[in-house]
């Protein structure tokens, strides 16, 4: 009886494990998409006035390029000495918060490139993020490399952060901006940089890289660093009036500690602050 007993607890262990797993971990693209993806969701999405009309834009974007992005070359093609500043690898319980209380005091937005399994861990940071206007991009699950994956893996890893974020919002939030980890495959010169293309346009997305890094990530508790980063590629990068992307990263300490300092900096120099929205309507649906 004891025996009998022990193997029916044993069976059902395995079934209540098996369903939690298949939906995560499965090796069918399929089954997960069919479990999570936002395509299966009715969520509202809210309007927000103080952003551009990115699916104006976009549809402008696929009528002139046949793969849309920004700053993957270097430069924006844009013009106006603004400068958007942009955040990778977060949400961090640490410091996001303290960017956040930053970009509130001199009233302006960014754009948050968040890892899904971030955001799955701190969804109420998330929340506030976006409550208080800033846009979120799409940075993968796990910040992999894209250029060694293959299309489902793109696609899933895409996807899952996705879900990941409309399950924190309680609604879908159609990310239309993406940036890749290592701002790969355009960097390392991988054969990987077509498919790359083809999943980030099947799926409605922008890639977004930089025209500014000041390696903030490899300057450990040196806050003048980042600065002096910032200041020197500035300076360096003055042969026009071309917009720019600054690429940050709201997981370091040095970061949110020379942030006010950045602005500062720029408010000087005479830039204006735009978003990545901003410049991609430009790039896009002005002209």
């Amino acid at each position: 009886m004891v025996r009998r007993l022990s193997f029916v607890l044993t069976l059902f262990l395995i079934v209540v494990l098996f369903s939690f797993w298949v939906p995560l971990y499965g090796s069918s693209e399929r089954v997960y998409t069919r479990a999570v993806s936002p395509q299966s969701r009715t969520f509202p999405e809210p309007p927000d006035p103080r952003q551009p009309d990115m699916g104006r834009v976009w549809d402008a974007a696929i009528a002139q390029d046949t793969w849309p992005d920004l700053a993957t070359h270097g430069k924006t093609g844009t013009w106006g000495r603004r400068i958007a500043l942009t955040f990778d690898d977060g949400p961090d319980p640490h410091t996001t918060p303290r960017i956040l209380d930053s970009l509130r005091e001199h009233d302006l937005k960014a754009t948050f490139f968040v890892l899904g399994r971030h955001v799955k861990e701190r969804p109420g940071l998330l929340r506030r993020i976006v409550k208080e206007g800033h846009t979120i991009g799409n940075h993968t699950y796990n910040h992999t490399d894209m250029s060694h994956l293959s299309q489902k893996r793109m696609r899933l890893e895409l996807r899952r952060t996705q879900a990941a974020v409309d399950d924190a919002l309680g609604y879908h939030y159609p990310m239309v901006l993406m940036r890749p980890p290592y701002g790969n495959p355009y960097f390392d010169g991988s054969d990987a940089l077509p498919v790359f293309r083809k999943v980030v346009r099947e799926q409605g997305l922008f890639p977004i890289l930089w025209t500014i890094d000041p390696r903030d990530y490899m300057l450990g508790s040196r806050p003048e660093g980042v600065l002096r980063g910032v200041v020197r590629a500035d300076e360096t990068g003055r042969k026009g009036e071309r917009d720019q992307v600054l690429l940050l990263h709201d997981t370091n300490r040095q970061t949110a500690n020379a942030l006010p300092q950045i602005i500062d900096h720029y408010e000087r120099s005479g830039r204006q602050f735009a978003t990545v929205g901003e410049l991609l309507a430009d790039k896009y649906a002005e002209s």
